[in-house]
């Protein structure tokens, strides 16, 4: 009863267990359906939300933590969607701690880099350059060389902005090397060309004028190679242009803003760049003073009125500045202030504060009296406000790369003595191992010559053995010979003479005479006869022949019993073992003894058969197992084997195994007997 009782425990617990995993099987599939569906563009970016939050909800329920981490890191995706940044923030943060948990170097590069761009975004730019240095860490390590050099590129760019542009100009340089050994995909291009791009805006600014116009023409070359490269080229050709317009090269420039404006890819896809391209069309003819200014005017207000129709706040804002200075050239004041102070509105809202400070100093010099020294004040104060903000973010930057490169540093040192721990441990490992490897051949080398020497004794003995049961038989053929010659040539001839003497006492005729005679020959005769035998007999050799097939009968009775084998014994009459040598006779002895024994450690066989036959002057030798056999064209020749082939060849003669896995094993040796 308790057995059964077990038995009705066991079945439900597996039965319970089969649910469990039908369940989790149930919800992973929800959650797998749920992430497609919020990534759906079929689904409103509030409805996409909601199907990533569930996601996550059932997540948490199931308890995977890899599953966790992919589902939260798709939710920030959603909030990011929605606009809603703390959440994505915060979600991120937890995702940074789970992959830190789970030791998933990827996902912690993600959550960083996802991190740093929330900061990028806020315009903390401080904390975006951290978190994208302990990136840049991480996927170094893991060797990302796609994302790390897309964290290099976003720290240049960070300290772009910071107007720190030679240290702008380090970072982009080791992006531009890791891309340029990447593969040409379309992501990789895109990259690509923003790093050449972000490259002549640096020499730009940096009034390195040709060296900016070769990495403008780089990026326009790299633009050419992607599927739908329009707007990156004409981002290449504006900015190649006010290069050009910087040098005063206006009709190169010209030419480059009007090619822009004539394609009418450029007003369907995008106004806003329409309006902005325009506005820096009019701007350069305007500096060029070779057109009118009718036309420049009648470029500058389309400009404006584009960007103040699609709302283009910043397109509004550069046309603004281009009217403003325009209308101070012609001393048209009340225009210029209208225009500078609309300039300063949007730029304050836009956070672009070289635009505030051109239109503060513009404004100053519009205005009289008081109101010109407030504006200029206000520039001023302005001015060293950004001018120390630079210096310390830069002091910012500065202290976070040393921190981080101390603490890679430490890391490089920490990884060093761990390597050459490693080192040292697999050094004196290999040390112990080959020492083992070492003393175990030499301990199998000495018992390999142990059995050799044995072998060789064995032989040694075999021989003297032969070599005595061979002067035994010579003394025993001797004796037998002396005793044959003694019986005839002695007690036959004085039996004879006896014999031949009663032959005369014939002549006595008296009865008792003729009686008594009659039964001496009589005895006599059965006498000679009998010596005769004997002397028949003695001479013969009845063991020759027949020593050294006792001896391998002895030897297959002996290992048989001892190996616990049934066995069949079949032995050719016609072999004459005296004819042999005694070389041949000792490695016949061996291999068959080495056979029998390899039938027991190798074979897994109960019985076995052993025969000798004589063809054609040839002993052929076969030793026959029922055992499990062994597959001849894989199996490794081991020593036993070459023994074989080697005692084989000494005496002229050759090997043959046959074999198959489950099928025995035949062992054919054939020795010649010449």
């Amino acid at each position: 009863m308790v057995r059964y009782s077990i038995f009705f425990l066991i079945f439900c617990l597996s039965v319970s267990a089969l649910a469990q995993g039908d369940e989790q099987s149930v919800k992973l599939d929800s959650i797998l359906k749920l992430r497609a569906m919020s990534g759906s563009e079929h689904y409103h970016d509030s409805e996409r939300l909601s199907y990533a939050r569930t996601a996550s909800e059932l997540s948490y329920e199931l308890g995977i933590d890899s599953t966790i981490l992919k589902s939260d890191r798709n939710l920030a995706l959603r909030f990011f969607e929605n606009d809603d940044y703390e959440q994505y923030r915060s979600t991120y943060l937890d995702c940074l701690k789970l992959a830190q948990k789970i030791l998933d170097s990827s996902a912690i590069g993600a959550s960083y880099r996802n991190l740093a761009f929330y900061h990028y975004i806020e315009s903390t730019n401080d904390s975006s350059f951290y978190y994208n240095v302990k990136a840049r860490e991480i996927y170094r390590r893991i060797g990302d060389r796609q994302n790390e050099a897309k964290v290099l590129f976003n720290m240049a760019d960070l300290l772009e902005t910071e107007r720190d542009y030679y240290g702008s100009e380090s970072y982009v340089i080791q992006s531009l090397v890791l891309l340029q050994n990447l593969p040409e995909t379309e992501e990789n291009i895109d990259d690509l060309w923003h790093v050449y791009n972000l490259l002549g805006l640096l020499s730009y600014e940096l009034k390195n004028y040709p060296n900016a116009i070769k990495y403008h023409q780089n990026a326009l070359e790299v633009s050419e190679k992607m599927d739908n490269g329009f707007f990156r080229r004409n981002g290449s050709m504006n900015n190649m242009a006010l290069v050009y317009r910087e040098m005063k090269a206006y009709d190169k420039a010209i030419s480059l803003h009007q090619e822009l404006i004539d394609d009418s890819r450029l007003l369907e896809g995008s106004p806003e760049d329409y309006a902005l391209h325009l506005g820096n069309l009019a701007y350069t003819k305007f500096l060029s003073d070779d057109f009118s200014d009718k036309e420049i005017l009648k470029d500058y207000r389309r400009s404006f009125k584009m960007a103040d129709t699609l709302d283009f706040d910043y397109g509004l804002m550069t046309a603004s500045a281009h009217l403003a200075e325009y209308f101070m050239r012609r001393n048209e004041s009340d225009s210029a202030i209208y225009y500078s102070n609309l300039t300063y509105d949007l730029a304050k809202d836009l956070s672009d504060n070289e635009t505030v400070l051109e239109s503060l100093f513009n404004m100053s010099k519009l205005v009289e009296g008081e109101k010109a020294k407030v504006y200029l004040t206000e520039h001023i104060k302005l001015s060293d406000s950004l001018l120390q903000s630079e210096r310390s973010l830069r002091d910012k930057f500065a202290r976070i790369e040393f921190e981080t490169d101390q603490v890679i540093a430490e890391n490089v040192q920490i990884s060093r003595e761990r390597l050459i721990f490693l080192i040292s441990s697999i050094a004196l490992a290999v040390t112990l191992l080959l020492l083992y490897i070492v003393i175990s051949q030499r301990t199998r080398n000495r018992k390999l010559r142990f059995q050799q020497e044995q072998q060789k004794a064995n032989e040694e003995i075999y021989n003297l053995m032969l070599a005595q049961q061979d002067k035994m038989e010579e003394g025993r053929t001797r004796e037998k010979k002396r005793i044959s010659e003694e019986l005839h040539d002695g007690i036959l001839g004085r039996l004879f003479g006896t014999r031949l003497s009663l032959d005369s006492l014939n002549l006595q005729n008296t009865d008792e005479a003729i009686k008594t005679r009659s039964q001496y020959i009589e005895e006599l005769k059965s006498i000679e006869q009998e010596i005769r035998k004997i002397s028949h007999d003695l001479n013969a050799d009845f063991i020759s022949g027949s020593s050294f097939s006792d001896i391998l009968k002895t030897l297959v009775e002996n290992q048989t019993q001892a190996f616990q084998l049934t066995y069949d014994y079949k032995e050719d009459d016609d072999i004459d073992w005296d004819e042999l040598n005694n070389k041949t006779k000792i490695h016949i002895y061996r291999m068959l003894q080495e056979s029998m024994q390899n039938v027991y450690k190798h074979a897994n066989a109960t019985h076995i058969k052993i025969s000798f036959e004589l063809k054609n002057d040839v002993i052929l030798l076969s030793v026959e197992d029922n055992g499990s056999g062994f597959n001849i064209h894989r199996a490794r020749k081991g020593i036993g084997l070459k023994n074989f082939d080697s005692r084989a060849s000494e005496i002229g003669g050759k090997v043959e195994i046959f074999s198959k896995e489950g099928a025995g094993t035949r062992v054919k040796i054939f020795a010649p007997t010449g």
